[in-house]
């Protein structure tokens, strides 16, 4: 015979489970149990404190571990990131190693996610191009991705003063216009900190919008070449590198022929 939802729920409490099938407190056995409503017009949920604790347990244990600054995680993720001699200097730290992984990669994504939850991040813009992979931490957090590009690569944009790039030149960045707005506190993100002139380029666009740098995020922080400090003293308020260089000791297999055809970009 069909019976209502609520001679269930009744029926439930008696034998002392919830309607996970859990064994109930005994304040539900008592029939203390807690019901709230769903949706207006519909019937009412019987809340399980067991089964709300274990989803917020899952959620929360162990996150500052998995992002803490050259961990266990860090240091995972360093053994596949080697370095290569190219653009003329000793050691190019190659992301595509951890590109191979895509397990590790994911599981990077969710821990920087897992940080920035944390601080109430509203938008995350990411440099181009390797910036751009990092999307999925934005997916992580449910926040808008926004692309800092190049002079001349998409409509509508607003600009960044010319800065000096890491390698060779001088280089403008762009976001486009509206995509960041007052009172937003935004993540800039990209795969290596090393002077830091892209991310002040970053800083610059988003202080224009009225807007808040709450962090500047990097998978590498090259500290010697002190970026650091020329993101805070740009309007930062937070730089975190999540592996510090004497991680990175890998070096690239090379073949005899390898050449370092690297070009500025």
């Amino acid at each position: 015979t069909n019976r209502s939802e609520g001679e269930c729920v009744r029926d439930r409490d008696k034998q002392g489970l919830c309607s996970s099938g859990h064994a109930a407190p005994e304040a539900v056995r008592k029939g203390q149990s807690r019901r709230v409503p769903r949706e207006a017009g519909q019937s009412l949920a019987v809340v399980c404190p067991l089964t709300a604790f274990t989803k917020m347990a899952a959620v929360n244990v162990g996150d500052d571990q998995l992002y803490e600054a050259n961990g266990d995680l860090a240091r995972e993720v360093a053994n596949v990131v080697p370095y290569f001699p190219y653009k003329k200097i000793e050691r190019f730290y190659d992301v595509q190693g951890l590109l191979m992984h895509p397990a590790l990669f994911g599981k990077l994504c969710k821990a920087i996610a897992a940080r920035y939850r944390q601080l109430g991040i509203t938008k995350m813009i990411g440099f181009e191009a390797r910036g751009f992979l990092f999307t999925q931490v934005a997916v992580e957090l449910g926040v808008p991705f926004i692309m800092a590009r190049k002079q001349g690569k998409m409509p509508n944009t607003i600009s960044s003063a010319p800065y000096t790039k890491e390698y060779a030149g001088v280089d403008v960045m762009c976001i486009q216009r509206g995509a960041v707005g007052p009172g937003d506190k935004v993540l800039l993100m990209d795969d290596l900190i090393a002077t830091g002139g892209t991310l002040c380029s970053g800083i610059e666009l988003v202080k224009s919008c009225g807007a808040e740098v709450t962090e500047c995020c990097c998978m590498v922080e090259l500290k010697a070449l002190r970026g650091r400090d020329r993101c805070l003293a740009a309007g930062a308020k937070s730089v975190w590198g999540f592996i510090s260089e004497e991680l990175l000791i890998i070096k690239a297999k090379l073949p005899d022929d390898y050449v370092d055809d690297g070009a500025a970009h």
